[in-house]
């Protein structure tokens, strides 16, 4: 099961008023394989329920290092799967994107943020 689940909407009004979905999500290479196969009913397993006529559309950013890095998909070894998935509501689609990396690659780069932690917007 993915961990690290934020629902967007939940955090920010503005998103919250828009009419579609902004999620973020973490996986192990296994759980991201089992997602390949069954993507509606993974995404289900987080609370996102699609309706039959929302098709789902997936990338994986980084699909070469991806493999090489979990063996096919088939090891649990520290790679984390970042899933960002937006859509549905008034879109008749959901768009995954996937990003793999180790665990030394969280913290490590300097962001600049478009606002403060504390605010909504940028002013």
């Amino acid at each position: 099961m993915p961990r690290s689940i934020v629902d967007f909407s939940a955090i920010s009004p503005i998103i919250r008023d828009e009419p579609f979905f902004l999620h973020f999500w973490e996986s192990k290479p296994t759980e991201a394989l089992k997602f390949l196969k069954d993507p509606r009913g993974e995404l289900a397993k987080t609370g996102i329920d699609l309706p039959a006529d929302c098709r789902v559309e997936t990338t994986i950013e980084n699909h070469d290092w991806l493999v090489a890095h979990s063996q096919n998909l088939s090891k649990n070894n520290g790679t984390i799967i970042c899933g960002t998935g937006g859509g549905n509501v008034a879109k008749s689609y959901y768009k995954v994107s996937f990003y793999a990396h180790t665990q030394s690659e969280v913290g490590k780069h300097k962001k600049k943020l478009l606002h403060g932690e504390h605010e909504r917007e940028r002013k």
